[in-house]
């Protein structure tokens, strides 16, 4: 019953959004694709795994608060022609940003901040794995630790100055996507956010980031496309279409991904024979990490427990820590519960990003919190389809977001709360630059 409920609702929200878009992947297309995907494989392949109709409710509940602030969003800019939103909106001309990021100066000032940008986080990369070797010893040490680089993470003190370098690293991978988009050129230091991040993830033995980074070169092969088709005219504009390009690469970040999670395995257990216990091992590990938000959530749900609310805390931990508010968790939670009747065995403490907006800000305070989100995400929306290229490099970090949901709420990187922030302003700031005397 679960599965039914939350397949037909979601689905009937797919379709009720595209009634008013030509585009089947707005934000609530993209968020409730994202869910009806996750659950229909929970349902093929992880059945044995908890799924409750009440966490089923609450599921569509939330998607359906973002779909609702997307559409007030949208008849208030469609219904008021002096709205300021209106204004902001149809201001936007795809061909002149384009032609304005095309000029000599823009141009030379964009490959500037990339490359500063891209000696920031190598260097910072360079210095965190220099904390590690204090800790391990060498770096042999440290890729042979295993899943002792996991526990050492709370132990392990990075200071201050590098924690702040390596914050920009996915700002820097956003603005090499939409250099890129914009260029079509390959310069050497495009890849050093990419090396860097490469570099953390395996010093620390984590996957998180490497999907992260994926998903957002995933999705940016969408926006491309869109930001083609505004840029051309309509007749060459529809000989692709943008959803059906992305779904012919879903098959290519499927693998990926599954490479990805049996080399972390091997990587964790310091396993390298690519024998049936190891790659097993890899994919049951796969298939526990992409659903055991769902049961997890609704091993909670069903020992609910009315706590004092957070307030930000546990979707913002790491911001709050960094603001000495309160003191970060490794994994956000400690507790793992258990998510399946068939193994006794199998836990896990991700809890989709759901249970940290309730516990932060309770049902009522998470679905004003959806409905506010899914109406700024309709304005950021207008603007990138229209050709704007800062709201495309949000609308890329919040599609990371909406995809995540299923896992967590991974505004509790500050990474990814600043890479919501800085590409934006910075492109802003490059665009007006060809005014200024720089």
């Amino acid at each position: 019953m679960a599965y039914l409920i939350s397949l037909l609702s979601l689905g009937l929200i797919f379709f009720a959004r595209k009634l008013y878009s030509r585009y089947y992947l707005t934000p609530t297309g993209i968020l409730a694709a994202t869910w009806i995907i996750f659950i229909l494989l929970h349902l093929l392949v992880a059945r044995e795994m908890y799924f409750s109709v009440a966490a089923a409710v609450l599921f569509v509940l939330f998607i359906f608060s973002f779909f609702v602030g997307e559409i007030l969003a949208y008849l208030y800019v469609e219904l008021n022609d002096e709205s300021a939103i209106r204004k902001y909106i149809s201001k936007v001309d795809g061909k002149a940003v384009l032609t304005t990021f095309q000029e000599p100066k823009v141009k030379r000032l964009f490959g500037l901040l990339l490359l500063l940008l891209g000696l920031l986080s190598f260097g910072g990369s360079i210095l965190y794995v220099k904390a590690f070797v204090n800790y391990f010893g060498s770096v042999v040490n440290i890729l042979t630790a295993g899943w002792a680089l996991r526990g050492a993470l709370e132990e392990i003190s990075i200071p201050l100055f590098t924690r702040a370098i390596l914050m920009l690293g996915y700002s820097a991978i956003i603005l090499s996507l939409i250099y890129t988009m914009v260029y079509k050129q390959f310069k050497w230091y495009l890849l050093l956010p990419y090396i860097s991040l490469l570099i953390m993830g395996i010093t620390q033995a984590g996957r998180a980031g490497f999907i992260m980074i994926l998903f957002q070169v995933f999705i940016w092969v969408y926006w491309k496309e869109i930001f083609k088709q505004v840029i051309n005219d309509e007749k060459e504009a529809l000989k692709i279409n943008p959803e059906y390009l992305l779904i012919k690469k879903s098959f290519k970040l499927i693998l990926i991904i599954v490479i990805v999670f049996v080399g972390g395995d091997m990587l964790r257990s310091q396993s390298f024979s690519l024998t049936g216990d190891v790659l097993g091992q890899g994919i049951s590990s796969f298939k526990q990490y992409l659903f055991t938000g769902i049961s997890a959530f609704t091993s909670n749900l069903n020992n609910y427990n009315i706590e004092p609310l957070g307030w930000g805390r546990f979707s913002f931990s790491s911001l709050y820590d960094l603001l000495g508010i309160h003191k970060n968790q490794i994994g956000i939670y400690d507790v793992y519960l258990r998510v399946s009747n068939a193994d006794y065995e199998l836990e896990g403490n991700i809890f989709t990003a759901f249970r940290q907006l309730m516990d932060d800000f309770g049902i009522t305070g998470t679905i004003i919190a959806m409905i506010f989100l899914g109406a700024l995400s309709h304005i950021f929306f207008r603007r990138a389809i229209k050709g704007d290229l800062s709201s495309i490099a949000f609308m890329i970090v919040l599609y990371t977001f909406l995809f995540h949901t299923v896992l967590l709420a991974i505004t509790v990187h500050n990474g990814v709360l600043i890479s919501m922030v800085f590409p934006f302003v910075a492109l802003n700031f490059l665009k007006k630059s060809i005014n200024l005397n720089l």
